[in-house]
């Protein structure tokens, strides 16, 4: 029994060092901060590498030791066990952070700002000691929020004689000290300056490697206030490298200047650029005035990697200047274009050929302003359960409802209902009950709504131009101005409709109503049952063919039910019973065919005998960094089956014989971001563009701002950005 006892705890005393070494960690709107150990325990007098650890809500940036333009680096303030130390932060290798027209220095996603503690020579085994440190650091993204939180660390002390256990954080501290800079070995650094001009001159003693051979690289100074973070330009030399740079204003220049060197290409080891095989150096420049700085040729300059280390995008600097006004102005031309859209114009030439029926309506003002409310409400309510999603976690954006197979058949089954009431097979008040067809005719408002309604429905796999811009705008700004933004592109929306609802001068241009009207009914159903084959190849593309025949079978047995509803019967006053058996074959029909789930539908190629540069490959931000570090141009299609825009632009643009013949010769890769099913990786991107939806077609090179191009697009217009890079 002793001996149980003894191993009993043992193994407790294991599970409880376990989980030392880390403790509650403190959680804002932005971050969650804690402190973490290397190990699960602490040796008296033995030195332990402790850190904070900080997880970044995707697109908030903390900072580095020197926050380059703007910004505050992270601290700590502690309180220790007597006789015990810590040192200052053995900071990681930070990015370049463009806002606007600046750059910062810091950090995204997750991060470890490491650090040594040395205990007290006197700690006993069996004691623990408490750490107690308030974090401070300044997060950003659109603004910036000061945060702090007081984090707590235990650490139980035990024997010389015991090897202390790993913890969770172990692997974390293992990477970080891999990555840390390594001395600058064979290489000589000096910087040279005229007035406000500075060049870093890298250069490798004996024989450099080759021009081909020397990565692309960025320079990261200690000091603050004394580089200009923006100005930022690497050439090649015969010796190694020439970085140009600027000093800030009135800064007081220093004898010698401290720093690192990045490179972020990889393999590096496979280059032994530095002498070593570590991604970053730190150096020492002996600083230097010189009356005119050494020119550089334009051929030598290498590109800069704006990618980092994670391979994400930054959006273009216009982008995130644009303003309040400008995201209203833009959401309002967005949403009067949707009209145009080819989702959209069928439904909207049903409700005007409506109008063209009745040209001495006089509740013309009741029927535009429910229209109005149908269309503005439902744009509102879309952009709230966006907003929810987004806040839940979720990595949607706009046009996320048909990211839902079940969505896409319900539209499909929708629009072909509306086809054949548009034919002639049945009618509204044939299906409905009796009472609910008398309230409708007596508010001919709720159907105008309703329209309004079936119009966003519609309208909500397409981005007009002018949307992209103001939606990404929208969803980066506090709720109640996202809604003011959707609200603005519900306004532009409803008003072309209502204002020829209320100018009844082109209606009274018209024949009188006749039988062209019948036949202009009857021709509308033809866009309506294109729609539906669209919606169903949609469906296709997320589910597979199995989901799609079990649709296209649901659609006959659906128009067979609204024959069966129509036709006359015998069946007199029982007529009711009738038409609830059918509604319950309608809906057993539906329900049979309703796609459960999403199968893995694999693309496949068939033309491995192309060059790969012609080729479309599946989007990958890895991919995309490599690319750009070797100075290819890339072209990125943000694109989704649901979205006609997308598939238009594809088959009379993308993949037209002259647009490919464009690509081929200016050597740019190809790659295509399919947002048919949800994506977070692509929603992700698309944010860090400015964007919420598709479709986004960018051009990317290093060391130059991404080329977005427009909505609509044109071989034309594709030329003239690939002669622009």
């Amino acid at each position: 029994m002793r001996r149980f006892i003894v191993r009993v705890l043992l193994i407790v005393s294991g599970l409880a060092w376990a989980v030392c070494g880390t403790a509650a960690p403190q959680r804002t709107d932005h971050v969650v901060a804690e402190l973490v150990a290397e190990r699960s325990a602490v040796q008296a007098g033995q030195p332990l590498q402790i850190g904070l650890s900080v997880a970044h809500q995707p697109g908030w940036h903390t900072y580095w030791r020197n926050p380059g333009d703007s910004g505050l680096a992270t601290s700590l303030s502690w309180q220790l066990p007597m006789g015990s130390q810590v040192s200052a932060f053995d900071w990681p290798v930070p990015l370049r952070i463009p806002v606007g027209p600046l750059v910062s220095f810091g950090y995204e996603g997750e991060l470890l700002l490491p650090l040594t503690f040395m205990p007290p020579a006197t700690a006993k085994p069996g004691d623990s000691l408490t750490l107690r440190a308030r974090a401070s650091w300044l997060v950003c993204k659109d603004v910036c929020i000061p945060e702090s939180a007081d984090l707590e660390l235990s650490l139980p002390v035990v024997g010389l004689d015991t090897t202390p256990g790993s913890t969770a954080a172990s692997p974390a501290f293992a990477s970080n000290l891999a990555a840390q800079p390594a001395p600058l070995q064979g290489w000589t650094v000096e910087l040279k300056h005229a007035e406000r001009d500075a060049v870093l001159l890298i250069n490798k003693a004996g024989s450099p490697p080759s021009g081909d051979k020397l990565p692309a690289i960025q320079v990261f100074p200690y000091a603050e206030q004394l580089l200009d973070p923006a100005r930022h330009e690497v050439y090649r030399t015969p010796q190694g490298y020439a970085v140009k740079l600027g000093l800030v204003e009135q800064a007081t220049v220093p004898g010698e200047l401290r720093g690192i060197l990045v490179s972020r290409q990889q393999p590096v080891s496979d280059l032994s650029v530095w002498g070593t095989p570590s991604a970053s150096v730190e150096f020492v420049a002996k600083v230097t005035a010189v009356s005119q700085l050494p020119a550089l040729a334009e051929a030598d300059h290498l590109p800069d990697v704006q990618w980092g280390t994670t391979g994400e995008l930054s959006a273009p600097r216009n982008l995130a200047t644009l303003s309040l006004w400008a995201a209203l102005g833009l959401a309002l031309v967005g949403g009067m274009a949707l009209n145009l859209m080819p989702c959209v114009f069928p439904v909207l030439s049903i409700k005007l050929l409506g109008l063209a029926r009745h040209p001495e309506n006089h509740a013309l003002t009741t029927h535009a302003a429910a229209y109005g409310a149908g269309v503005i409400l439902s744009f509102l309510a879309l952009a709230a359960g966006l907003l929810a999603l987004r806040h839940a976690g979720s990595a949607v954006g706009w046009g996320f409802q048909l990211q839902e197979p079940g969505m896409v058949f319900g539209l499909a089954v929708l629009f072909f209902m509306l086809g054949l009431n548009l034919l002639g097979a049945f009618e509204l008040g044939s299906l409905a009950p009796r009472f609910l067809v008398e309230w409708r005719d007596e508010r001919p408002a709720v159907d105008a709504f309703a329209c309004g309604v079936l119009a966003v429905a519609a309208a909500s796999p397409c981005t007009a131009p002018f949307m992209g811009a103001a939606l990404g705008f929208a969803l980066t700004q506090k709720w109640f101005v996202s809604l003011g933004v959707f609200g603005a592109l519900g306004v532009g929306m409803a008003l072309p409709y209502v204002v020829l609802t209320l100018l009844p001068g082109w209606r009274q241009r018209l024949p009188r109503p006749g039988l062209w009207m019948v036949r202009l009914k009857q021709a509308l159903a033809f866009p309506m049952f294109v729609t539906v084959v669209w919606l169903l190849w949609v469906l296709g593309q997320q589910t597979g063919m199995d989901a799609t025949a079990k649709a296209l079978l649901a659609l006959v047995g659906v128009a067979w039910v609204v024959w069966m509803m129509a036709a006359p019967s015998g069946w007199g006053t029982g007529h009711w019973l009738r038409k609830l058996l059918l509604a319950a074959l309608f809906a057993g029909v539906v329900s049979w065919s309703w796609p459960m789930g999403l199968a893995i539908v694999e693309a496949s190629n068939d033309k491995e005998e192309a060059p790969i540069i012609n080729q479309w490959q599946a989007f990958d931000e890895a991919a995309v960094a490599d690319h750009l570090a070797q100075g290819d141009t890339v072209f990125i299609d943000f694109t989704a089956a649901w979205c006609v825009t997308c598939q238009v632009n594809k088959r009379l643009v993308l993949e037209s014989a002259e647009t490919t013949k464009d690509f081929a010769q200016a050597k740019v890769v190809l790659m295509r971001a399919d947002w048919t099913d949800r994506n977070p990786q692509i929603t992700a991107a698309l944010a860090r563009l400015g964007r919420n939806g598709v479709p986004v077609y960018v051009l990317l090179r290093s060391g130059k701002e991404p080329v977005l191009l427009p909505e609509l697009l044109t071989g034309q217009r594709v030329r003239e950005a690939l002669q622009g890079l």
